[in-house]
């Protein structure tokens, strides 16, 4: 499967055998080449933030009075976000400043097998990532609209087997990954210029199916479904609250103030995992569509998806590092835990600084006094 971070800009190198890329003059070709000049800097700014607040959500979400099973989730999708960031950096560095993505370029056999290495592991970290949010979804969908065996089927434990699940899956899945491509010498293939770039497999080449299956199957399985999924529970989530909120006016002159906040936190709560799982639809479908569309028209995959390589590969990178953001917004729970986790520990440090320099200051009047 294709990985969808460093997805057409990965492609425009490893496809660069099939001949340099001609000049369109199309709106999007125009877009994706101005874009490009900026999209090394903007990438590593998100990079760096994404792989921060994800540390910190994992941080924050593991503290004891904090730990629930759908914080076990999100801190499983956090670690998985922040791997996927935790590689670009060295993709932009020397795609954008230290060398081009052209055929050309003089591409060393290390630097292409890091691009393939990358790929599928990057893969395998957005494939996670995205079945976390669903298994998100699912868990909230339970406790929402089925409050009687809510608690039973969403414990601890069927957390944690849920995302030992995913990852042993999605691993398995990614195998195919691996006999997508191959490194090779440019003089290979005719070129009078040194340098090595990613070919398709043997495999590939004997078999033409095979990579048209795996972007349908990436397309389909790893984004169309999931976001198919993810729409549908949060639709039902979304109505189940406001259902509940109309029973909740008529039942409020009866019910106890204590009654009243417990209910506005389960809201809030919910109205945050919605939001995570919406922002994800909202970038991956899109994204899974023209993935299934380029699988079947290459002219589609050279003209429109690769010019747009550089720009999906930002979205996506905004969508790995936006849930800090939402969890600060959204969860006053979240906000507390990280004021009081940070502060505290700012504190610390200040009295020990405080401390040292009165140390110092008493072993300096004390050997001023001796002398």
């Amino acid at each position: 499967m294709v990985s969808p971070i460093v997805n057409a800009t990965v492609m425009s190198i490893l496809n660069a055998t099939q001949g340099q890329q001609e000049v369109h003059e199309s709106h999007i070709a125009l877009f994706g080449s101005r874009y490009g000049k900026v999209h090394g800097y903007i990438s590593i700014v998100v990079c760096i933030f994404g792989v921060i607040s994800n540390i910190l959500n994992a941080i924050v979400l593991t503290r004891r009075h904090m730990i629930t099973p759908t914080n076990y989730i999100l801190t499983a999708l956090a670690i998985a976000d922040c791997l996927q960031m935790l590689t670009y950096p060295v993709f932009a560095i020397y795609s954008f400043f230290y060398s081009q993505k052209r055929l050309d370029a003089n591409h060393s056999q290390g630097w292409m097998y890091y691009l393939v290495v990358q790929n599928i592991f990057n893969s395998t970290c957005h494939n996670m990532a995205m079945w976390f949010t669903v298994s998100l979804a699912v868990f909230r969908y339970i406790v929402v609209c089925h409050h009687g065996i809510g608690d039973r089927l969403c414990s601890l434990q069927r957390a944690l087997l849920t995302i030992k699940i995913i990852v042993i899956a999605n691993v398995i899945v990614c195998i195919p990954d691996i006999f997508l491509y191959r490194v090779a010498k440019l003089t290979d293939f005719g070129y009078n210029f040194s340098g090595y770039v990613g070919a398709d497999s043997y495999l590939v080449e004997k078999h033409k199916f095979y990579k048209t299956f795996n972007y349908w199957f990436f397309a389909v399985i790893m984004k169309v479904v999931p976001c198919i999924l993810l729409t549908l529970l949060s639709t039902m989530v979304i109505q189940a609250m406001y259902q509940a909120s109309k029973r909740r006016v008529r039942l409020l002159q009866q019910a106890r103030p204590s009654d009243h906040n417990v209910n506005r936190k389960h809201n809030r709560t919910t109205w945050m995992l919605v939001s995570v799982v919406l922002f994800s639809v909202i970038i991956e479908l899109p994204h899974g569509i023209l993935l299934m569309v380029s699988g079947l028209n290459k002219d589609f995959l050279k003209e429109v998806y690769s010019n747009l390589g550089d720009f999906k590969d930002l979205l996506l990178l905004l969508n790995s590092s936006v849930n800090f953001v939402l969890y600060s917004i959204m969860s006053k729970k979240f906000r507390d835990t990280f004021k009081n986790l940070f502060a505290v520990s700012f504190k610390c440090h200040t009295q020990r600084v405080t401390r040292r320099q009165n140390v110092y200051t008493i072993s300096t009047n004390t050997e001023v006094t001796t002398l």
